[in-house]
């Protein structure tokens, strides 16, 4: 077993690797993206099976163009440290801003958990594999003015 912290070191930059994994969606950042993961690191989503940082850098793009803006934010972050792997159970919401077909801005909300696999490399923890599970999603009209009048960026 680590010492507390040790493990409260991890956990912070384990959590920092799924924020970062984040805001590089929102902003549409893929070689952000792509760098919280191992060289062949593994996302499995909605989108598919995506494997290795080249593939992976497409996947904030892949969102944009099909929402006008997304908003994400992670919560719970419990990893299991042993050696320099670690697996964490990562909750967040996963909002999806996008206008129908009348013009009316929607949100579509995931509610929802990774399951992480995490490997300490010499620039740190960096995710090996990460799993969506959706827990629930809505959709529900918004009341926004900066959205873009088109769907995609």
């Amino acid at each position: 077993m680590i010492a507390l912290d040790e493990q409260l070191l991890a956990t912070l930059a384990m959590r920092r690797v799924a924020e970062s994994y984040a805001i590089a969606v929102d902003r549409v950042d893929g070689e952000a993206f792509a760098a919280q993961f191992v060289e062949d690191g593994v996302l499995v989503a909605p989108l598919g099976r995506i494997e290795g940082r080249q593939a992976l850098s497409a996947v904030p793009r892949r969102v944009a163009e099909r929402y006008a803006r997304t908003w994400h934010a992670v919560f719970n972050l419990v990893p299991s440290v042993e050696g320099d792997m670690a697996r964490a159970e990562t909750y967040g919401i996963a909002r999806h801003f996008m206008r129908d077909t009348s013009g009316r801005v929607l949100c579509y909300e995931m509610t929802l958990r990774y399951d992480d696999t995490f490997t300490r490399t010499e620039k740190g923890w960096l995710l090996a594999e990460r799993r969506l599970l959706l827990d629930a999603t809505h959709t529900f009209p918004v009341e926004s003015r900066h959205l873009p009048q088109e769907n995609a960026r």
